[in-house]
């Protein structure tokens, strides 16, 4: 036997009898245990034992392997410490572990000590899903080393996550968007799941958030979107892009702007740049201008991307950023050509300030500021952000127009976590002033970050936004392959209500944003029929037949009359105890969806509850019009005057509607189902 090969067998003797043989691999630690062990712990960062999974006021945290694993997210940010491995010897040639967490080595990471020394570091990508990451250590084989979690960072994102340590001769491969997306296409399940949307837009795999770059070019309604190319949950984004014709159905299209050199493609706008005002155009063929956030090394700043093949492909400015204010939470522009003043405009937040800000430029690349908004609104919001600004006409008033301002929280909304709030008054091309006080966008608790089209042609002359259907309190759904749709998109107008309802109560005459279904929905209706609902009654009762709907993918019209019942309503059931109520209270004169037994609620303890949305009771009526997903609900009540959206995880796929009136002076009439084709495969139904 060679001397090398006794080195060899001595070296793996050793290494077995300090780590744990699985396999081929050698695992240093998997944080199971609910102690740390043989480490080393200092500071204030790490407790006692390992965590499991998200500790107190941090967002959901991802990727980690079986039920604990390293967060030094304990107290926040601002905590700090150490933790060292015992010795072990390198007997693999690479050391793998998940990380997530923090970016700035200097101060939060993982690193690989021999003989005393710094080695080999890493950091996580601002991020709470950990991901892979190795490093090659070959030319330390059978030399004694130590690995060093490390958080000395006590501002943003000063927190790291570390699980399963693992020596190996097969790393764990990066993600490859591009193989998994071709394999779940040729899947029997694409876009099939029993919970996937079939007319809101899904991405294919993976998490989505807010809608960005919402621009309407060449005869195609562009959705982009923040996408995790990498897990389905939040990190590494970037921008996801989808294609429309008809703003029902939808086609994927690569990712647009990926997160490059540790920046990431935070949230933004795009417009078409007619005039050519950034020279980016070719010919006379205007570009698509991107304006968006780049998020990292410490600082959000705002930068531009274009177009010159209608969206396919997308180059990055090379003087970005054009707009740099040196500030960790300065984002998500949204652009738009001012024409009296015959410029660009530009809102953004301060999100932590709570304060948005105007800009104007000329050429999309120049930037002074205007004007500031805020603090305002609800108070006990913990930010602001996603900005939206225009221009919408109020209902019969004879041309008139008025400015809508929304910006977004990420909690402290009307029904828990995330929601927007809006603002209406006067923009001069400066300075936007409210001339009431806020309202709330969405009653629901999942409609999140509405941003509208730009460059929808006058002839059409509509305002359309779309919303992130989901709540970032509850945002880890439970949904795999992928995870967050979008709302159905939304025509916009403003109503002057009058100061009182039927009932006498006092609505103070303010202008109220009116939010409908976009009519490009109704080509989706297969088939509709009148049901017979006004022998409403307690218990609940049937007015479908069991089986009669094939799939929870239908659309409801009907009114409610509460004569002097103290609620009227009906049930989507879904299961012998499972449902989800829509109805109308007399006390306190609301519209509600209770969800409390809609399916799964267990997967978060903020997920059940009932949402309710102020209703006028109008010439002793109140129309709702609801529509129904396979894992969501939207209900329009009066004609768009006030939304609940909220999400469901119903288990049973063919419901029974159900109608209930709590004595015989309400009644449910004019009731009208369309159930509806499936946007991805019209034959679902």
């Amino acid at each position: 036997m060679s001397v090398v090969r006794i080195l060899f067998v001595v070296i793996v003797a050793y290494v077995c009898s300090a780590q744990t043989v699985i396999g081929d691999e050698l695992l240093i630690d998997d944080f199971e245990s609910d102690s740390y062990g043989e480490w080393t712990i200092s500071g204030d960062a790490f407790g006692a034992q390992p965590a499991r999974g998200a500790l107190a006021n941090q967002m959901p945290v991802s990727g980690f392997r079986g039920q604990r694993l390293i967060n030094t997210f304990l107290g926040g940010d601002a905590t700090t410490g150490t933790a060292t491995s015992p010795p072990f010897t390198i007997g693999r040639r690479h050391l793998a572990f998940l990380i997530g967490g923090g970016a700035r080595q200097d101060s939060v990471g993982i690193e690989l000590l021999v003989d005393g020394k710094s080695v080999r570091v890493a950091s996580g990508a601002e991020s709470e899903e950990l991901q892979w990451s190795s490093w090659d250590v070959g030319e330390f084989a059978g030399r004694r080393a130590r690995v060093r979690i490390y958080d000395r960072a006590t501002g943003g994102w000063g927190h790291l996550l570390v699980d399963h340590l693992v020596q190996t001769d097969d790393p764990p491969k990066r993600f490859d968007l591009d193989y998994q997306l071709a394999r779940y296409r040729q899947s029997a399940d694409y876009l099939r799941e029993p919970l996937r949307p079939q007319y809101h837009f899904s991405p294919e795999i993976n998490w989505m958030n807010d809608p960005n770059g919402l621009v309407f070019h060449d005869g195609e309604y562009h959705l982009f979107y923040q996408y995790n190319p990498a897990g389905n949950s939040w990190g590494h984004m970037s921008w996801g892009h989808a294609v429309s014709a008809d703003l029902t159905h939808w086609e994927h299209l690569p990712l647009a702007i990926p997160e490059a050199d540790g920046i990431m493609a935070f949230s933004g706008c795009c417009v078409v740049d007619h005039h050519n005002s950034s020279g980016f155009g070719r010919g006379d063929q205007p570009a698509m201008v991107a304006i968006y956030t780049g998020h990292g090394h410490g600082k959000q700043v705002q930068n531009l991307a274009y177009s010159n093949d209608n969206g396919r492909t997308w180059t990055k400015y090379a003087g970005n950023p054009v707009l740099d204010i040196d500030n960790p939470d300065f984002r998500d522009p949204k652009v738009f050509w001012h024409q009296p003043s015959d410029r660009w405009v530009m809102v953004v937040s301060l999100a932590n300030e709570k304060v948005v800000v105007f800009y104007a430029s000329k050429d999309l690349k120049d930037w002074s500021e205007l004007s500031r908004f805020g603090p305002a609104g609800v108070a006990q919001k913990s930010n602001w952000e996603c900005p939206d600004l225009f221009e919408l006409p109020v209902e019969g008033g004879g041309g008139k127009s008025l400015w809508v301002l929304e910006v977004d929280m990420g909690s402290g909304s009307v029904a828990g976590g995330s929601g927007g709030e809006y603002f209406v008054g006067h923009f001069d091309g400066t300075r936007f002033t409210a001339t009431q006080d806020a309202r709330w966008v969405d009653f629901g608790r999942d409609f999140y970050a509405p941003v509208s089209w730009s460059d929808i042609p006058q002839s059409d002359g509509r305002r359309i936004w779309i919303g992130w259907f989901n709540n970032w309190q509850t945002c880890l759904v439970p949904t795999s392959p992928w995870r967050s749709c979008m709302s159905v998109p939304r025509t916009l107008s403003l109503r002057k209500t009058p100061g009182r309802d039927d009932l006498g109560r006092d609505d103070s005459g303010e202008y109220v944003l009116v939010q409908r279904p976009v009519k490009e929905l109704q080509r989706l209706r297969v088939h509709s029929r009148s049901i017979e609902t006004h022998a409403a009654t307690w218990p609940p009762v049937a007015v479908t037949k069991p089986g009669e709907l094939t799939d929870r993918v239908f659309e409801l019209e009907t009114t409610l009359k509460p004569g002097t019942a103290r609620s009227v309503g009906l049930r989507i059931r879904t299961g012998d105890d499972e449902f989800t109520e829509v109805g109308y209270d007399r006390e306190p004169g609301a519209v509600y969806v209770d969800r409390r037994k809609s399916g799964n609620v267990a997967f978060h303890q903020a997920f059940a509850g009932r949402h309710e949305a102020p209703a006028r009771v109008l010439d002793g009526e109140v129309s709702l019009r609801l529509l129904v997903d396979r894992s969501s609900i939207e209900v329009f009540i009066n004609d768009g005057e006030a939304v609940i959206s909220d999400r469901i995880f119903p288990s049973g796929q063919q419901p029974t509607i159900e109608v209930f009136a709590g004595d015989e002076s309400a009644q449910i009439t004019a009731t009208t189902l369309h159930v509806l084709n499936s946007i991805w495969h019209p034959s679902v139904n």
